[in-house]
């Protein structure tokens, strides 16, 4: 049986960031429970390609907190604490090469909730140093293949050399 926060609140964001003309997707757990890799969810990850700037009038009304950059992640992020949502701007991470972008690519939908790309959180995963994550969506991508179009647009990235590797054998 999945576990997940409440799914309203999800949508009524997912709606706003539409509403907005931004893109968005869902990642992390709500993703790997979406493609039934996993049975729980603690919060709500969203991805969007557009500035903090540009997410904050979204989240008016709202309690809300904000994060910026660190040592590994070169995005930011507007928390939703209430909700258990979390809008990841500008998903990307610093690498010994320069930053790699984590493009929000659509790839699916769920309970009325754009998916993101299971190759991108894969590489998402493997760059936070969580395996267990990356492996559990390597072997679905194994299993039905990769997008191609995504994974050259994520091999364009100053990717480390273990992580190319792994992508272009899918």
């Amino acid at each position: 049986m999945l576990t997940t926060p409440p799914l309203s609140p999800l949508l009524e964001i997912v709606e706003r960031l539409e509403r907005a003309g931004i893109v968005c997707a869902l990642g992390g757990s709500g993703l790997l429970a979406a493609l039934d890799l996993v049975d729980a969810v603690r919060d709500w990850d969203l991805t969007a390609d557009a500035p903090l700037e540009r997410l904050l009038p979204l989240a008016r009304g709202l309690r809300h907190e904000t994060t910026g950059g660190d040592a590994l992640h070169a995005d930011a992020k507007l928390v939703l604490p209430d909700l258990s949502v979390e809008v990841i701007a500008q998903f990307a991470f610093h690498v010994p090469g320069g930053v790699v972008r984590i493009p929000t690519v659509v790839s699916g939908c769920w309970r009325d909730v754009p998916l993101a790309s299971p190759e991108a959180w894969a590489v998402a995963y493997d760059l936070l140093g969580r395996p267990a994550k990356r492996d559990l969506l390597l072997d679905h991508l194994r299993s039905r293949g990769g997008d191609r179009e995504t994974i050259v647009r994520l091999l364009a990235e100053p990717l480390p050399e273990r992580t190319a590797r792994w992508l272009r054998s899918l």
